[in-house]
């Protein structure tokens, strides 16, 4: 529902393909939304053979959406979450091609492969204005990230550079997964991005949601080049947020039983397991136990060797332990830092501000603006 306010969703649409979902049952789930996708697109290809490009344009990012929503619950083995994925992706590509300028898909050269991205130009094409590089967290993919961040920062007169880091995305595919040390990537995203002629090599910010909030959070201790960092919501140490409401009994069960609980639990519910099997998969790992391991390794040590502004944020309604690794993260910074918490009144308090994405970009772009002294007249 949130896209809708950049014209990648419908209210009706969303709701009509709810009122087809059996509660709890993945395909009733898969089949409502690749159904409005295929008809959606299809829509959005007539508009654009008679000419109407906004409409194409508007209806291809309504069908990126659909076809997103419907890959959720997909198994990692199943070939239709990678041919969902890539209708998935043609379509935000096809309306990328009608965007003026034109949204411009990147590849970052990573290990011997690369990392997918986009790039947003906005105005001024030829001068070197203030960038942002945009990080999503465990379930998102550079494409949806155009509805968090993109327009509102080109409003502004800021370049944005979105990009799948290793597991996000379709990067687990091409044999990319996730990994602990985000700085690594990171670093190939900033070499990228610095060696844009658009990009202010002194102006240049990252911002991370989610999980994305930990690969920032950990990432900017080490790359000093960059020159702002927001992270919503820092996190410091993964294995403590995943396992903060985990039965203390379950994690000590030995890694054969344990995967043996979360398969019975499974019988109840599939959805779960599926959502533990695609991390997996993203993770490049087996199962549960080889994921927690990974997981325990997933720390930011380095707070206190931060030198750039830093604004955290989180909302009210997250876990508390979300909270409680926001402050600590906040209390650990030596660097110049701002600490925003969204409240319920805010109409703001859910994950990563889901349900007020306009006031976070208001909050996001006012304190980059500031640090950058950036100030745009129109």
């Amino acid at each position: 529902m949130a896209h809708q306010s950049e014209n990648g969703a419908s209210f009706g649409e969303c709701f009509y393909a709810a009122a087809q979902i059996k509660d709890g049952d993945p395909e009733s789930w898969y089949t409502a939304w690749v159904e409005i996708a295929r008809r959606v697109e299809s829509q959005a290809t007539q508009v654009q053979e008679k000419g109407h490009r906004v409409s194409a344009r508007e209806a291809y990012l309504r069908a990126f959406t659909y076809y997103q929503m419907g890959s959720i619950f997909v198994r990692p083995r199943d070939q239709r979450l990678r041919d969902t994925w890539q209708k998935a992706q043609r379509c935000f590509r096809q309306a990328a091609a009608l965007f003026s300028p034109s949204i411009e898909p990147v590849q970052v050269p990573f290990e011997g492969k690369f990392l997918p991205g986009y790039f947003l130009r906005g105005e001024q094409e030829n001068e070197r204005m203030p960038t942002l590089i945009m990080v999503g967290g465990g379930e998102t993919c550079a494409e949806e990230l155009y509805f968090w961040i993109g327009p509102a920062g080109a409003r502004r007169g800021y370049r944005v550079l979105m990009v799948d880091l290793p597991g996000q995305g379709g990067t687990p595919f091409n044999g990319l997964f996730f990994r602990t040390d985000s700085e690594v990537p990171i670093k190939a995203v900033v070499d990228y991005a610095l060696s844009r002629p658009e990009v202010d090599a002194e102006r240049l910010a990252i911002f991370g949601i989610s999980g994305g909030g930990y690969m920032v959070s950990r990432a900017v201790a080490f790359e000093k080049r960059i020159k702002a960092c927001i992270a919503r919501a820092p996190i410091v140490d993964v294995y403590r947020l995943a396992t903060a409401e985990v039965p203390s009994v379950l994690l000590r069960t030995s890694g054969f039983f344990k995967d043996i609980l979360i398969r019975l639990a499974g019988i109840r519910s599939p959805l779960p397991v599926i959502a533990l099997e695609k991390f997996c998969w993203q993770a490049g790992v087996s199962n549960l136990s080889e994921a927690l391991e990974m997981a325990r390794r997933a720390r930011v040590e380095k707070a206190g060797e931060i030198t750039c502004p830093v604004l955290c944020m989180v909302g009210e309604g997250e876990s508390e332990e979300q909270m409680t690794q926001a402050r600590e993260f906040y209390d650990a910074l030596k660097c110049p830092k701002e600490l925003r918490i969204f409240t319920a009144s805010d109409g703001a308090d859910a994950h990563c501000q889901i349900n007020n994405l306009s006031l976070m970009q208001q909050v996001v772009f006012d304190w980059l603006d500031d640090v950058f002294e950036h100030k745009r007249t129109t």
